[in-house]
């Protein structure tokens, strides 16, 4: 909100709001508990308050906007703070509007990497730079409400958690009873895996200058983080174990929301031998054993990402926001179905640690990372990107590939754009059967004609491949039992890349070609 004319006119910028968004993003992420929050900000976001009331908040909008509970009592420190509460933002001055000090305030965790400070103003904003439309916030407390946990658990939903008690629900369970939710972030829980005594890169040392007189106001400290104390870490707690993490939410999501994807950065070590971060071997090795185990079919809903980003204005942040706000954009202008691989990414910040072509090529195949690059396109600018949307294992059901002796054939279906389609196809179709289930009777043939419209459609757009409809998708209708109707549909998704560009440009007479996937 911005003050003009002596403050006698407030102006709140506030773009216009879309119908429906393309592809819905929750993020959910810790804001400083000394910053502010403006309550009176969100209670004039009117369209905000009704989405919130369409997904079963109703109760805390009504205690927000009366500015009490509903008998009488002040208004509770959860509602009051905005703890686990889904939040439809539309921009990011929506979100600095409610939670002005998101970037000065600090945070109770603070490691020497990530710093003292919440990532999830950064991610926000890179979200809506790159051309997301609808962010479900849900600001997350710094520490745990049960003293024998750690802050890693305010993340995960609470034991015998029950979706239809909203007023219950903790961290991720928040944003499952969404509907039209897609695509879930965390970049403060990423924030608490760094280890808080991780060292940086070793600095250069250079050669001492050379004496000179200087006013006493000058400052002549550098910051760097080797003049840190070591006390200032000895209260941090050390990072949960990832398949911990990893069980929390996957379990949750494949039982109660499995057309939902989550992107998560593998967590950071130190690497000796080129003293530098790295990925995490063990993280690695743990994934390796959680894909071959009973559970792995269940790896399809994570899409991991690494490496994290490096900026001038700070010192290490999530790339969730980037890479969700990218997969929002492209879901509106081609599709669910299409890869943001190899499409440029907003930022101003870079990798880090770089990768090199063989270390990004190796975790693409083994267990399945996306890997953040930058690339040099014709004219010779450096581009950030995203080298493939990989899975661990195939955005299929177990069944169908458990079984079968030759995996790799399967190896198609290890992209997240394939898992971002038939859960877009799982939301589609359960809305178009609410629509339905009391409107029709069971030999009424408009479901049919419905379902072969709704695919014809995909078809034609390029969701699904084969040189004939009959070939993209086949429905099969069958009566199990008296009043009762099913279909049975098969589908043949398009792979990831169903397009190849090929751009040739003549700059001072030499000829310079690029080739991009879409």
């Amino acid at each position: 909100m911005e003050w003009l004319a002596g403050a006698r006119i407030a102006l709140t910028p506030r773009p216009v709001r879309p119908r429906q968004a393309a592809l819905e993003v929750a993020m959910l992420g810790h804001y400083p508990q000394n910053g502010r929050v403006r309550l009176e900000r969100l209670r004039v976001l009117t369209g905000a308050l009704d989405d919130m009331r369409g997904v079963g908040f109703g109760t805390a909008v009504d205690a927000i906007l009366a500015n009490r509970m509903a008998d009488g009592s002040p208004l509770s420190a959860r509602l009051r703070q905005l703890f686990h509460l889904p939040i439809p933002l539309h921009s990011s001055a929506e979100f600095h509007d409610i939670f002005p000090d998101a970037r000065s305030e600090k945070t109770l965790y603070v490691s020497l990497l990530a710093g003292n400070q919440s990532w999830l103003a950064q991610a926000v904003d890179d979200f809506f730079a790159n051309g997301g439309e609808k962010l479900w916030l849900v600001r997350i407390p710094e520490t745990a409400s049960e003293a024998d946990q750690p802050a890693q658990a305010e993340f995960l939903p609470a034991p015998n958690t029950v979706l239809h008690d909203v007023d219950t629900l903790r961290g991720l369970a928040t944003v499952l009873v969404i509907p039209q939710l897609a695509v879930v972030t965390l970049p403060d829980l990423e924030r608490l895996q760094v280890p808080p005594r991780l060292p940086d890169v070793p600095r250069m040392r250079l050669d001492n200058p050379d004496p000179q007189f200087l006013p006493c106001t000058s400052n002549t400290d550098d910051d760097h983080r080797e003049r840190r104390y070591a006390s200032e870490f000895e209260d941090q707690p050390a990072p949960l174990p990832l398949e911990e993490l990893l069980r929390g939410i996957l379990q949750f999501i494949s039982k109660h929301r499995p057309d939902v994807q989550c992107l998560f950065t593998l967590p950071l070590a130190y690497s000796g031998e080129i003293d530098s971060p790295v990925v995490s071997q063990s993280a690695l090795t743990r994934i390796a054993a959680i894909r071959d185990g009973s559970s792995g079919h269940l790896l399809r809903h994570m899409q991991f990402l690494f490496p994290y980003l490096r900026g001038p204005r700070f010192a290490l942040r999530s790339p969730v926001g980037v890479i969700a706000g990218k997969q929002a954009a492209v879901a509106r202008s081609k599709g669910p179905w299409h890869s943001i691989g190899a499409q440029p990414l907003l930022s101003e910040a870079l990798p880090y640690p770089r990768l090199s072509i063989a270390q990004t090529l190796a975790l693409r195949e083994e267990p399945g990372v996306g890997v953040l690059h930058v690339r040099t396109d014709f004219s010779g600018r450096g581009l950030l990107s995203l080298d493939d949307e990989r899975l661990v294992v195939p955005a299929l059901p177990a069944a169908d590939y458990a079984d079968t002796e030759d995996r790799h054939r399967f190896d198609g279906f290890r992209a997240a754009e394939i898992m971002r389609f038939l859960g877009f196809l799982r939301r589609q179709l359960q809305a178009l059967g609410e629509q339905l289930v009391f409107n029709v009777d069971v030999n009424d043939p408009r479901p049919r004609l419905l379902l072969e419209q709704f695919f014809r459609r995909l078809y034609n757009q390029g969701a699904l491949r084969g040189a004939v409809p009959e070939q993209a998708y086949r429905i099969t209708q069958t009566q199990p039992q008296d009043n009762a109707i099913q279909f049975d549909i098969e589908i043949a998704p398009a792979f990831p890349i169903d397009r190849i560009f090929l751009t040739f440009i003549n700059q001072d007479g030499e000829w310079q070609g690029e080739v991009r996937g879409g």
